[in-house]
């Protein structure tokens, strides 16, 4: 489906903005407005779907790039997100 989607609260969501508390500092709320992403066609098979990357102006376009200090804290914050999933099924 090309629908757009939003990923209700859950497991992933949960584990994602406390990474982002805990790693950045930013108090987080779910939305849409980043754009159509192939996230759309995963939603309906009922997978959480959450899209977090860097920050991108040139995304689309000829020499799409992002900035090289941008990676590390975004690695971060994905092994933070990982950290608190797997902190969660272990209590399971």
């Amino acid at each position: 489906s090309g629908q757009p989607f939003l990923t209700a609260e859950g497991e992933l969501v949960a584990a994602a903005q406390h990474a982002i508390r805990e790693v950045q500092g930013i108090e987080t709320t779910l939305s849409t407005s980043g754009g159509t992403s192939d996230g759309r066609f995963i939603a309906p098979t009922g997978a959480q779907v959450l899209e977090l990357g860097v920050l991108n102006a040139t995304i689309h376009q000829i020499d799409e790039h992002v900035n090289v200090a941008d990676l590390e804290p975004l690695a971060k914050l994905y092994e933070q997100i990982l950290q608190n999933l797997l902190a969660n099924s272990a209590t399971a």
